[in-house]
């Protein structure tokens, strides 16, 4: 196992509507193994039909849809003629595990789809590294087994079009090494700067792929309804294997969604728009749908300053042991100050460093971004998030620098030897375009006119919530600065499901079940309360709050109770008490200690 020093966690940023670089090398660290796989050998159909991939232990489809559906068809009929070619479409990717029983064994429980959260992260490389665990975590030895399908949103990964903005690897990596150098958005100057940068990439993104490519297509709307067409093909393909010819009349397939961080969204949108077609459903680290769609980014670091209370007093109770405390503290309030005291010099005066042969402008926004992303995964991220903190302030940046989930592609040293751009990519390298794509799409409509202005006064609201990371945040909604596309079908609301509330004594284990909603107790990018203001919208819905601090519930620490209460909510479709508190098995700790069970993809 890897020491948690030797590396920053990359798994993480997959779960979060941010961190794109991280998503990028946690992607290219399994595609570019022995066991990768050429997506340009499948030709995409209508009807599902799966290939051998990767190491033969997976399946992988390309699923045709329409992009556009605005211009389809009903549910399960999207196409309004039989000549699909007559609309543009998409290229859904899709990567399954399948089940240890074949699909006429009793105990086969079906498909449950599964979304690590983004909007850029990919279902694809998640069900490659994690589809094992996620299978494991779900099935009843001898009585339900479920198939892991992992899909890539449409833009994102393997799937196309994609949404990619540059004609070369060369030309993101400029692009990347000039915004490094950026001052911070926290000056006046720095704002501006970086809303004219943000506006430029909208232009060049609607250069590149045109006024009504991708991006106009890439809204949550439309990958809830991708998923909706991903579970009817899967069913008629499964109708097949079990020779059960065709579905009898109003006989609908429901989905099964296992979602984190932005996928709550995804899942939020699906079980509002498709009410009757949700079978099972958890979502863990809540997205608020209004404030998300709304653009305002005012219900996400809330209680990002809880946690990083928490790293502190962590490491002054460390004593000697925590490289961040001083022989002259009395208090945690000593060594957060001093990190307060750094990144308010260097948001005035960064200053420059040597790190791999190339220089570099250390800004507060480094720093700010390395305490973020160590918030997610604070039982392997806190020892070396301290040690971190302590060379800096000792004027040593080398462990911010070799980060590669904060210093983006500009890490990067094979620009000049990509491979040739094919369709689908043979990697995924533009992450952050797709981030921009869905975050911005999503809340085009409601955002209102976002001109520098609005950014003046979006940047110190989210200061005003996090002193210490509000500013790595703020790029998330700087990012939509005179955004040029609107998509054509998209959703806001009202969020929440139509359908009749669904109680434990309704639910069965072939029908709808009540959504069962996971978080942790200090969750630093999708706070508690949106947990529970989600459940207020779905009837018979319940809260699951785990004691732990971090990203998500599962992926923060190992639970028992939870794991339990989810395992049970799949197979039988009950919810526990809502507000059902699980303890945490582990903690994090300076030094690092060992947490077993603990999913650790990085």
């Amino acid at each position: 196992m890897r020491s948690p020093t030797s590396s920053w966690t990359l798994w993480s940023a997959t779960l979060l509507l941010s961190s794109p670089a991280s998503a990028i090398n946690f992607l290219r660290s399994r595609q570019l193994g022995n066991n990768s796989f050429d997506w340009t050998s499948i030709t995409p159909t209508p009807d599902l039909q799966y290939h051998p991939c990767y190491d033969g232990t997976f399946q992988c489809a390309r699923l045709q849809l329409p992009l556009d559906y605005s211009k389809a068809g009903p549910p399960g009929k999207p196409y309004l003629t039989n000549n699909t070619q007559q609309q543009q479409h998409a290229a859904i990717a899709i990567v399954t595990l399948p089940a240890t029983v074949p699909p006429t064994d009793p105990s086969y429980a079906g498909p449950v789809l599964i979304n690590p959260g983004g909007p850029s992260g990919s279902g694809t490389s998640m069900a490659l590294a994690a589809g094992t665990t996620i299978r494991n975590l779900l099935d009843v030895p001898g009585e339900r087994h479920y198939d892991i399908v992992g899909f890539d949103p449409r833009g994102v990964a393997f799937s196309t079009p994609s949404a990619s903005c540059y004609a070369t690897e060369f030309d993101r990596a400029v692009n990347a090494l000039q915004e490094q150098g950026l001052p911070s958005v926290v000056t006046e100057q720095g704002l501006w700067v970086h809303f004219e940068a943000s506006r430029a990439l909208g232009a060049l993104c609607e250069e590149t792929t045109g006024g009504d490519g991708v991006f106009r297509h890439m809204s949550t709307a439309s990958v809830a309804r991708d998923m909706l067409e991903i579970v009817e093909r899967m069913y008629e393909l499964q109708k097949g294997v079990n020779g059960m010819g065709k579905r009898s009349a109003g006989e609908k397939p429901r989905l099964q969604y296992l979602g984190f961080s932005y996928g709550t969204y995804l899942g939020n949108t699906f079980a509002s728009m498709f009410p009757d077609r949700v079978g099972r459903m958890v979502v863990d680290g809540v997205v608020d749908g209004d404030d998300y769609t709304a653009g305002a980014g005012q219900k996400n670091v809330n209680d990002a300053e809880a946690e990083i209370d928490i790293f502190y007093n962590i490491c002054f109770d460390a004593g000697d042991a925590c490289p961040l405390r001083d022989s002259q503290d009395t208090s945690a309030a000593d060594i957060r100050a001093r990190v307060t005291a750094l990144l308010q010099t260097l948001r005035e005066t960064p200053v420059a460093a040597v790190y791999n042969g190339r220089v570099y402008i250390v800004s507060s926004y480094l720093i700010s971004e390395t305490i973020r992303q160590a918030l997610y995964t604070p039982i392997p991220s806190f020892a070396p998030l301290a040690q971190a903190l302590a060379e800096s302030l000792a004027g040593n940046f080398t462990r911010v620098l070799s980060n590669p989930g904060v210093m983006l592609s500009n890490q990067r040293s094979d620009v000049c030897t990509e491979p040739p751009v094919t369709s689908p990519p043979q990697q995924y390298t533009f992450s952050s375009e797709v981030t921009s794509g869905v975050v911005c799409g999503d809340s085009q409509a409601s955002a209102g006119t976002r001109d520098f202005a609005w950014a003046t006064s979006a940047v110190p609201a989210l200061l005003n919530q996090s002193v210490t990371v509000g500013e790595a945040w703020a790029r998330i909604p700087l990012a939509c600065a005179d955004w040029p596309f609107t998509p054509p079908y998209a959703f806001r609301g009202p969020f929440g499901s139509a359908a009749p509330p669904v109680t434990n004594t309704t639910a069965s284990s072939a029908g709808r079940a009540p959504l069962l909603i996971l978080s942790s107790r200090t969750d630093p990018a999708t706070p508690l309360d949106n947990a529970f203001a989600l459940s207020r919208l779905h009837g018979g819905s319940a809260v699951v709050v785990q004691e732990s601090a971090g990203h998500t519930a599962l992926f923060s620490s190992v639970s028992n109770c939870t794991l339990g209460i989810v395992r049970e909510y799949f197979a039988s479709g009950k919810v526990p008490a809502n507000g059902t508190v699980c303890e945490a098995e582990c903690a994090p700790g300076i030094p690092y200690q060992e947490c077993p069970g603990l999913p650790q993809f990085y």
